[in-house]
């Protein structure tokens, strides 16, 4: 009997710093549309999303991930998460609603430990007069031609210490493990997930962390229609003032055109498009090797991402951040020049 309990990744809550500018950045820039405020925190969307929100920024003292929302493929599984849950040191527990969604359970990974919520009842956005398409019934509002554009929310990538045990963790809700990457045999530097069978590309990715920190966030990526869009979007980004960190460049395992910049509260937003369509349910785990090239940085294997790219959020004390780089390093030895690595600077995943 086939199993599959979450239909989408709906929202992510973004700890900001300076919230008023990462939410003005969020509009103008990147083209989300605010659809409330409640509290420390506003509520986002992409303008082609019918959900209330993908994005809630919420005012912290540093940057991070808070939330980390999925739909439920049906009514009542959501509680069978929670059944399978209960008693495990990954239960957190009932909420009776949140804003934008109804009875919501929350729960914990096993060894990454971010905060999982899991819920099916939703409330839909409703297009004002002046947004309403009439000849787009499909969509939830009319195109918004401002900034990057951003469509909707793509995939979340976050670290984990042990990779292996949180992706476990996830395939027991009926995500698939798409593709990994490795610099040698057994150890693993990144992983996909799709939560469905009718993703195109992934809606998880995990890192290792070599911090002995947790729930910490990479970046948060959201989708534009064409590959043309994202050299649109480095153009937007150019003229707002916003540094491009990394790319345009398309990623050698899912293939989707990419491009990485900072928000104003300093966390990492991709911009993206395109990428391969993967709707078998009997898909098996491709393994790729790094060695002479990393092909999730590119498709060309011929660049190498800039050292700031391998910064996660909340930042580590000191010592531990010394230890991150030196492992970074490591993996970065391994990965272009085919060496073997050293078991010091790797999480087994």
């Amino acid at each position: 009997m086939s199993e599959v309990l979450l239909s989408q990744l709906a929202h992510v809550e973004l700890f900001s710093p300076k919230p008023e500018e990462t939410v003005n950045w969020m509009k103008e820039v990147l083209g989300l549309e605010e659809t409330t405020r409640e509290g420390q925190s506003v509520y986002l969307r992409g303008w082609a999303e019918w959900l209330h929100s993908s994005l809630i920024v919420t005012e912290a003292p540093e940057p991070g991930i808070g939330r980390i929302g999925w739909r439920t493929y049906g009514p009542g599984d959501a509680e069978i998460i929670a059944k399978r849950l209960d008693g495990t040191e990954e239960e957190v527990g009932w909420v009776d609603d949140w804003t934008g969604h109804g009875a919501t359970y929350q729960y914990r990974s096993p060894h990454g430990r971010h905060l999982h919520e899991v819920f099916w009842d939703v409330d839909l956005y409703q297009a004002p007069e002046d947004k309403f398409d009439p000849a787009m019934p499909n969509r939830p509002q009319k195109y918004v031609n401002r900034g990057a554009g951003a469509r909707y929310l793509d995939h979340i990538t976050f670290p984990s210490p042990n990779m292996k045990g949180d992706i476990d963790f996830y395939k027991q809700f009926g995500a698939r493990h798409t593709a990994q990457t490795e610099v040698e045999p057994g150890f693993t530097v990144f992983s996909t997930l799709t939560c469905n069978g009718i993703r195109s590309t992934h809606d998880v990715a995990i890192v290792p962390d070599f911090s002995g920190m947790t729930g910490r966030a990479h970046h948060l990526a959201f989708r534009v229609d064409q590959r043309l869009d994202v050299e649109r979007a480095a153009e937007a980004f150019i003229a707002a003032g916003t540094p491009i960190e990394f790319g345009p460049g398309v990623h050698g395992i899912d293939e989707i055109t990419y491009l990485y910049v900072r928000e104003p509260g300093g966390f990492r937003i991709e911009i993206n498009a395109g990428g391969w369509v993967n709707t078998m349910p009997d898909w098996e785990t491709r393994t790729y090797q790094a060695a002479g090239g990393n092909p999730g940085q590119s498709i060309y294997r011929n660049i190498e991402a800039p050292d700031g790219f391998y910064t996660a959020w909340p930042l580590p004390p000191e010592e531990a951040a010394d230890k991150e780089q030196a492992a970074i390093r490591d993996e970065k030895v391994a990965a272009f020049s085919g060496q073997k690595a050293s078991p010091e600077g790797f999480i087994d995943g």
